[in-house]
């Protein structure tokens, strides 16, 4: 389960991937408006991410190495279907998920535009419940809007296509675990699909 912080959000696994450094004064956002985004109070002892945000060095404490505020998201998925059925595993119900990305050729905004990228076929599970039904309903919307699948550089081979940050269950036990239904719509609520 994520971290919430004071002012609601998800922190730790959602936004930037950065270390800490010293605070720019190029950055915008938060230093702009002189507010910590993780507390909204006046910065105090202002630490900042490599990127783009500022806060106080007490709310920073703990959060690791990853940026606590939302980003973004790229929309560079390419072009496939997702599909899903309800079935039974092990005499328990499940919903099926089919991811299917053909290969192509990379655009404007993936890691290498003009080369190939080799395709992606992938299945995922989620209960068979209304919890599990909602949660598709909302991996489907982000699907439709190309947040689920990016591109990845890989060393020397073609570039693949792989998750983002949205949590999937790739075998039936994981859908399973206590409070993966949330981390799903967490990381589905910080790219703006509620």
């Amino acid at each position: 389960m994520p971290k919430i912080s004071k002012a609601g959000r998800p922190v730790g696994i959602y936004g930037c991937f950065t270390e800490t450094g010293e605070p720019s004064e190029a950055r915008a956002t938060a230093a702009d408006v002189q507010a910590c985004p993780l507390c909204m109070k006046p910065l105090q002892e202002k630490q900042g991410l490599m990127w783009t945000h500022d806060f106080c060095a007490d709310c920073l404490k703990d959060l690791g190495l990853q940026c606590p505020v939302p980003s973004v998201s790229k929309r560079d998925q390419p072009e496939g279907r997702m599909t899903w059925e309800p079935c039974t595993f092990n005499e328990e119900k499940f919903l099926w998920i089919t991811y299917n990305i053909p290969s192509g050729i990379q655009k404007e905004g993936h890691p290498n535009p003009g080369k190939l990228f080799t395709r992606k076929a992938i299945g995922a599970w989620l209960p068979d419940n209304p919890e599990g039904r909602d949660v598709l309903k909302l991996l489907q919307r982000a699907f439709d809007q190309k947040l689920v699948f990016t591109i990845v550089a890989t060393n020397g081979a073609e570039d693949s296509v792989d998750f983002t940050d949205i949590p999937h269950a790739t075998f039936p036990a994981k859908c399973q675990w206590p409070g993966f239904l949330q981390e799903v719509k967490a990381a589905l609520r910080a790219k703006g699909i509620e």
